[in-house]
C-alpha cells in the first residue's frame, strides 16, 4: 500500500516537473534575440534605440553591431545566402544595387509600411521601392544647403540673401576673388561626385531609366549639370581641393567661403572647425533657373530586414519603434541623423538652436527636404563610382563635355551590363 502511494507521489512530482519544464521552455520560445548592423554613427543610435525598445518589448533582445560601411561583411553572407543579420542598414544611393542583384535576400514589408508612407518624405521612398513593392524603410536623408561664411562675404559685400541662382553665384564668386586677391574662392570640390549628384537632382537629371535598363546619365539634364560644373571651374568659382581633407585644410585656411553639402556636414564643421563657431551661416542652394529648384538629396540610408530571418516579426517591429515613432526618432537626433520621418519635425527637439550656427538650422532643412525630387541611381551605384569620378575629372581639367558624359555612360553600361543612352 505505501509503495503504491509513493509510486502515485512520485508521478504526481515528475507530471508537475514536466509541466514546469514546459513552461520554461514555453517561456524560452518567447525570448527572441534579433542581429542589427550599422556603421559609425548608426550602430551608436541603434544601440540607444534598442534600449528604449527593449523597455518596451522585454521578450525581445537586440544585439547591435558595428560593421563598415563598405559591406564586407555583408556581401559575402549575402552571396552565399546564409548567416545575415536581422537588420541591415544599407546608404541609400547603394541599396537599390543591392536590390537589383539579391532581391529575394530582403523581406518585402509592403504591408508593414504601406500605411505609414506618408510619414516620410515621399523622396526617400525611391530607393527602396522596387516594382511597386517595399523592401525597408527610410532612415536618414542628407537634404543639401549651401553652408557659407557670413564674415567672408559680408568683407566681400556679397548679401546671401541674394543668392538666388548659380548664376548669382559665380558672379559673388568673381566679387569674393577680387576682395581677396583670388586669395579665396567660392566653391571647392574633391575627389567624390557629391556636387555633382546635387547639381544632376536639380537639374532633374537620372542614372538610369525607371525602369532600370538603361543608362541615362548622357541626357539632356545630365549635360545641363555638367557645363554648369566646367563653368564654374573657367570663372574661378570652384577650386579643386582634391580630397575630403583637402576641403577641411581648405576651409581652416579661408581659401573656400561655401560649401554645398547636406544637412550632416553641419557636424562636420562644428567638430573639425571649433575656432570658427558663429561664422557660418546656411541658406538654400541657388536653383539652375531663376525661380527654379532649390533642393537635392546628398546621403542618407536605409534599413532592411532580411528574407530568411528566423525573427521576422521581432525585426519589423524594432524598425517601426526606430523609424516610424517620435521615441525612435528623437534618439536618431541626439545622434546628428536628421530623419525621412516628418512628424518628428515640429518636436521641440528638431527645432531648438545649434549653438555652433547660432540659430535653428533644421527647420530650414525640413523645408528643403520637402522639395527633394527623387535621383534614380537604378542598379549601378557600386559600379558608377569609377566612371563617375574620371567624369569629374575631365570636366574640372576642361574635356568636352559631350566627350565626358557619353564616356561615363559607356564605362558604366559596361560594368553593368546596361545599355547606354546615345
Amino acid at each position: 500500500m505505501m509503495r503504491r502511494i509513493f509510486s502515485c507521489v512520485v508521478l504526481v512530482m515528475m507530471a508537475g516537473l514536466a509541466l514546469l519544464s514546459a513552461g520554461c521552455g514555453g517561456q524560452a520560445e518567447r525570448s527572441t534575440r534579433i542581429t542589427v548592423v550599422g556603421w559609425n554613427t548608426m550602430a551608436d543610435n541603434f544601440r540607444e534605440q534598442a534600449e528604449a525598445f527593449e523597455r518596451q518589448h522585454p521578450d525581445i533582445k537586440v544585439d547591435v553591431q558595428t560593421v563598415d560601411s563598405d559591406y564586407t561583411r555583408i556581401m559575402p553572407r549575402l552571396s552565399a545566402g546564409t548567416d545575415l543579420p536581422d537588420v541591415m542598414v544599407f546608404q541609400n544611393r547603394d541599396f537599390p544595387t543591392f536590390l537589383n542583384q539579391k532581391a529575394d535576400a530582403f523581406l518585402d514589408v509592403t504591408s508593414d509600411f504601406k500605411g505609414s508612407k506618408d510619414h516620410f518624405v515621399p523622396a526617400s521612398w525611391d530607393a527602396v521601392t522596387k516594382d511597386g513593392k517595399i523592401y525597408g524603410v527610410p532612415t536618414d536623408m542628407g537634404p543639401a544647403a549651401l553652408f557659407y561664411r557670413a564674415d567672408l562675404f559680408e568683407k566681400a559685400g556679397i548679401d546671401a540673401d541674394k543668392i538666388e541662382t548659380w548664376d548669382d553665384l559665380i558672379e559673388a564668386g568673381k566679387k569674393l576673388s577680387a576682395a581677396t586677391n583670388g586669395e579665396t574662392a567660392m566653391l571647392g570640390t574633391a575627389e567624390d561626385t557629391d556636387f555633382f549628384d546635387q547639381l544632376l537632382n536639380q537639374a532633374g537629371g537620372h542614372y538610369t531609366s525607371q525602369d532600370d535598363k538603361t543608362i541615362v546619365l548622357n541626357s539632356a539634364e545630365g549635360k545641363k549639370a555638367t557645363m554648369l560644373m566646367q563653368r564654374m571651374v573657367q570663372e574661378g568659382t570652384l577650386k579643386n581641393v582634391q580630397s575630403w581633407d583637402g576641403r577641411l585644410l581648405a576651409m581652416k585656411r579661408d581659401q573656400i567661403a561655401a560649401v554645398p553639402y547636406g544637412v550632416w556636414f553641419a557636424g562636420t564643421i562644428s567638430s573639425e572647425l571649433p575656432e570658427q563657431k558663429g561664422k557660418w551661416k546656411v541658406i538654400p542652394l541657388p536653383a539652375m533657373d531663376k525661380g527654379g529648384a532649390r533642393a537635392a538629396n546628398s546621403g542618407g540610408s536605409v534599413a532592411v530586414v532580411a528574407s530568411n530571418s528566423r525573427h521576422k516579426e521581432a525585426a519589423v517591429a524594432f524598425l517601426k519603434f526606430c523609424e516610424d515613432t517620435e521615441e525612435g526618432e528623437t534618439i536618431a537626433l541626439k545622434h546628428g541623423l536628421f530623419p525621412a520621418y516628418t512628424p518628428i519635425y515640429s518636436s521641440a527637439e528638431f527645432q531648438k538652436e545649434n549653438a555652433y550656427f547660432g540659430t535653428a538650422i533644421y527647420p530650414l532643412f525640413a523645408q528643403i527636404a520637402a522639395e527633394i525630387q527623387p535621383l534614380h541611381r537604378g542598379p549601378v551605384s557600386l559600379e558608377s563610382g569609377k566612371a563617375t569620378k574620371e567624369l569629374i575629372q575631365h570636366v574640372l581639367s576642361g574635356v568636352n563635355v559631350d566627350q565626358a558624359l557619353a564616356e561615363a555612360a559607356q564605362a558604366i553600361a559596361q560594368a553593368t551590363g546596361l545599355k547606354a543612352e546615345k
